[in-house]
C-alpha cells in the first residue's frame, strides 16, 4: 500500500537550508513502478521548492505524521555548480547567499550578494578602503582581470546599485540569474582556471625547455608577433604567476635571477597632451625633466593609472610591453642600452622576453638618453 505525506530531512536547493520536506499530497500523486518506490515527489516546508527525492529506507506501515523525518537525497533541482576549493571562504559565502536569494525568489537579494561578492574579491586581493568602482579598476591595473572581465564586473556593480536603491525598477529573475552566472565565471577565472593555466605553463616549460620558440608561437602576444615579423631574435622566459598575487617587476627579476639593471620597465608619460614611452631599468625613478629634455619639451608628467589601463585594454595586454607600442615615441635609458641583453614585459604575466638592446632600439625606434635619477 502506497504511503503519502512522508517527511524527509533534506538540504533544500531552494532556500539553501537543512529543512523538512513533505511528500506530495493525494491530488498530486504520481504512481511509479514498484522498483522505483524509493523515489518521492516532495515540497520544502520552508520555501515551497518542489523536489524529486531518493530515500533508501522503507517506510513503516504507520501514519506519516507519527514518524520521524527520514534522510533523503535531492535528485532535482540540482544545487548549482560546485564552488572550487581554491575560492576563499569570504567569496564562497557571498556566492552561496546569492544563489540562495535566487532560489528563494528574491532577485534583489541575489544581486546584492553578487555586489558583495565583488567587494570580497577586491578585499581578498588587498584592495580596500576605496569605492568598489576604483577597486575593480585597481584589479585591472594589477593585471588580475582583463578589460572584458572588468566590463562584466562593472555591469554587476551597477546592477547591485540598482537593487540597493528604493524606487528603482524591480529586477527580474532572469537578470539575477545572469548576474549569479557571471559572478561564478568571474571567480572561476580568478581562483580556478588562471592558477591552473599558469601551472600548465610552468610544467610545459620544465618538460620541454628546448622548445621555447615553438611554445612562444602558441601563446603569442602582440609584442612577440612584432618581434617575429621583424625577424628580431628573442628568448621567452616563463615564470610562475599567481593571478591573486601579481609579481612586481623586481619580483620577476628575482624569480628569473636577472640583475635589476637588465630588467626593464615601460613607463607611460605625457608631454602636454602627447604620450611618450620611457624604457628604463626597474631600480630608480624616471627623471621627468631629463626625459622632457630628451624630446625637446619643457616638462613631462607620469600618466594616470586610467590612461595606462586604457592603452593596455586597447592592445589586449595584461602589462604594457614597449615593443607593442611602436606608435609611441620612445626613449631608452642610456645605462640599459649598454647591457649585453635586457628583459622586457611580453604583454602577459608569466612570460618575459630577452633580447639585445640594439634590437630593442631598432624595433621601437627609440632614442637613448640618461633618464634615470
Amino acid at each position: 500500500m502506497a504511503r503519502w505525506g512522508a517527511k524527509f530531512d533534506v538540504d533544500c536547493p531552494g532556500c539553501g537550508r537543512q529543512t523538512l520536506a513533505r511528500e506530495a499530497d493525494a491530488p498530486h500523486r504520481v504512481f511509479l513502478p514498484a522498483e522505483l518506490r524509493p523515489f518521492a515527489l516532495a515540497a520544502c516546508q520552508s520555501c515551497g521548492q518542489a523536489m524529486l527525492l531518493l530515500s533508501g529506507e522503507e517506510e513503516p506501515d504507520a501514519d506519516p505524521d507519527d514518524l520521524p523525518a527520514r534522510p533523503a537525497e535531492v535528485l532535482w533541482p540540482a544545487p548549482g555548480r560546485e564552488i572550487g576549493e581554491q575560492v576563499p571562504d569570504v567569496v564562497r559565502t557571498e556566492l552561496t547567499q546569492a544563489r540562495t536569494g535566487l532560489r528563494a525568489g528574491s532577485p534583489a537579494a541575489a544581486v546584492l550578494h553578487v555586489r558583495r561578492l565583488l567587494e570580497a574579491v577586491c578585499a581578498d586581493h588587498g584592495v580596500t578602503g576605496r569605492t568598489l568602482f576604483h577597486a575593480l579598476h585597481e584589479l585591472r591595473a594589477r593585471g588580475l582581470i582583463d578589460g572584458r572581465l572588468l566590463g562584466w564586473a562593472e555591469e554587476l556593480r551597477e546592477l547591485g546599485n540598482e537593487a540597493a536603491h528604493l524606487g528603482a525598477a524591480a529586477l527580474t529573475r532572469r537578470e539575477a540569474a545572469d548576474a549569479v552566472e557571471l559572478a561564478e565565471a568571474l571567480i572561476d577565472y580568478l581562483y580556478v582556471f588562471s592558477p591552473k593555466y599558469q601551472h600548465f605553463q610552468v610544467r610545459r616549460a620544465r618538460a620541454a625547455p628546448n622548445t621555447r620558440k615553438s611554445r612562444a608561437v602558441r601563446v603569442e602576444t602582440p609584442a612577440m608577433r612584432i618581434l617575429r615579423k621583424t625577424r628580431t631574435p628573442f628568448v621567452v622566459h616563463p615564470y610562475p604567476h599567481d593571478p591573486a598575487h601579481t609579481k612586481s617587476r623586481a619580483a620577476v627579476a628575482r624569480a628569473l635571477g636577472v640583475p635589476p639593471p637588465r630588467m626593464l620597465k615601460a613607463v607611460l608619460l605625457y608631454l602636454g597632451h602627447h604620450a611618450v614611452l620611457a624604457i628604463a631599468p626597474i631600480e630608480g625613478r624616471i627623471d621627468e625633466h631629463a626625459l622632457a629634455a630628451a624630446f625637446g619639451a619643457a616638462a613631462a608628467r607620469v600618466a594616470e593609472r586610467a590612461d595606462v589601463a586604457r592603452i593596455g585594454e586597447a592592445i589586449a595586454a595584461d602589462v604594457l610591453s614597449p615593443v607593442a607600442l611602436p606608435y609611441l615615441p620612445s626613449v631608452l635609458d642610456a645605462g640599459a642600452a649598454g647591457q649585453d641583453s635586457v628583459f622586457i614585459p611580453s604583454g602577459r604575466h608569466g612570460l618575459e622576453l630577452e633580447l639585445a638592446p640594439g634590437d630593442l632600439i631598432r624595433v621601437t625606434a627609440a632614442r637613448t638618453a640618461q633618464i634615470m635619477k
